[in-house]
């Protein structure tokens, strides 16, 4: 019987707008691998799935790696398909950073390596944050659909950037990114970090704080961090100013959108950005300086190349016996 990948990343056999000159490499390099098999591996593409739906046993059927969409992994599936229990399933590499679709702990211990792809969209999520935080504060959204509508401005002023406080909570590759892009601005960079880089704020210009001094001090507050639970609810937000302007393009856990809303509603919160989409049904954005985006912070041509070669590499690692770079569950490898 063939060992099978499956490549599930619904973006991964896009045609490239721009073309650069990576496009298609991680496909290549697949096929390659298959073709140098001696008819041992096999390459099947499900792009098209809905990465909504949870995975079923029968679709992992002699497949030993997956390059993973957002589809759910949960512990009773990775104990029918991981390798302790008598299936193949032994790699899961995630195409992007977040993996919190995957139970970790039951794929550790049915002998299931959980790769990701860090730092590979770094760069297009950074620019997406940083248009976000300037479309909040102009607010864009409500000033187009004035314009289109053929009225006048309404409500208050677009606020300054220039020279103003700039919060940033994670500041991995995304966070320092985004100082690097609002460095123009000119503005008096606050971090918080679990584990701050002193070396890169010296040479950037950036101070650590505690995060209650970021919301008590910052203009502009942009999420990075890599935790996946809430980390701003009522308390936090009621600290900000009511010209803060608040964005989240990293995981839309870390927010309480509710009482983000509301804040922005009672107008102690300037707006919002949230690249997620709204759940929140009963609760319009009709005419709110709310921006949201269906997940596409790395959805540009160079970071769907990252995500690419990335989890690739990581297929083609795992598959010649080697380990792949970016293990998150390394508890795994004790059993090799």
């Amino acid at each position: 019987m063939k060992k099978k990948i499956l490549v599930l990343a619904t973006s991964f056999l896009d045609e490239l707008m721009t073309h650069p000159e990576e496009e298609g490499l991680a496909r290549k390099k697949l096929e390659e691998l298959a073709q140098t098999s001696n008819d041992e591996i096999e390459v099947e593409y499900r792009t098209e799935r809905d990465p909504t739906q949870p995975m079923r046993e029968e679709e992992l059927t002699d497949v030993h790696a997956v390059i993973a969409d957002l589809e759910p992994y949960n512990r009773d599936l990775l104990e029918r398909v991981g390798k302790k229990n008598g299936g193949t399933l032994g790699l899961i590499a995630r195409y992007g950073i977040g993996y919190n679709s995957i139970d970790l702990q039951a794929a550790t211990e049915n002998g299931i390596m959980v790769t990701n792809a860090p730092g590979c969209n770094a760069m297009p999520t950074a620019e997406w944050a940083q248009d976000t935080i300037l479309s909040v504060a102009g607010r864009r959204i409500l000033q187009h659909q004035n314009a289109a509508a053929g009225q006048p401005k309404h409500g208050p002023s677009r606020l300054d950037v220039y020279g103003k406080t700039l919060g940033v909570i994670g500041t991995g590759t995304i966070g320092k990114n985004v100082v690097q892009l609002m460095s123009g601005f000119k503005m008096n960079v606050l971090a918080y970090d679990l584990y701050p880089d002193e070396t890169w704020a010296k040479a950037n210009h950036v101070k650590y704080v505690s995060a209650k001094e970021i919301y008590t001090q910052a203009d502009f507050i942009t999420l990075h961090a890599s935790a996946d639970r809430q980390i701003i609810g009522s308390e936090e937000l009621s600290m900000m100013h009511p010209t803060t302007v608040l964005v989240n393009c990293a995981r839309g856990v870390l927010v309480d959108n509710r009482a983000a809303y509301h804040a922005v509603k009672k107008e102690k919160l300037w707006g919002y950005g949230l690249d997620e989409i709204w759940l929140e049904e009963d609760l319009s954005l009709e005419g709110m300086n709310i921006i949201v985006s269906p997940h596409v912070g790395s959805d540009t041509d160079m970071g769907k190349v990252g995500m690419q070669i990335m989890s690739t590499e990581a297929v083609i690692d795992y598959m010649t016996g080697n380990i792949p770079k970016f293990v998150v569950n390394k508890e795994v490898l004790k059993q090799l």
